[in-house]
């Protein structure tokens, strides 16, 4: 699989949440669920995730979207560590 950097959008906002795997095409179904369950590690995110009403309010991009966006964190994905 491709690595690369990924960006959960905030819709309305324009903020994003930006991150880095080495499996691309499979971190999108691991998130929603960490989201949805109340777990994922980044409390910012998980926190506007569960006031917003989850996935209505964002959506998934990879690097090429991210150009001139602000930037409101950045974690290195635990499967590069």
């Amino acid at each position: 699989m491709a690595s690369g950097i990924y960006a959960i959008a905030h819709i309305g906002h324009l903020k994003l949440y930006v991150g880095e795997t080495s499996r691309i095409k499979n971190v999108w179904p691991p998130l929603l669920a960490q989201l949805d369950n109340g777990t994922y590690p980044n409390a910012t995110l998980q926190r506007v995730w569960d006031l917003e009403g989850g996935k209505r309010r964002f959506t998934f991009h990879t690097w090429k979207d991210l150009a001139n966006q602000e930037i409101i964190g950045i974690e290195k994905a635990e499967d590069d560590a």
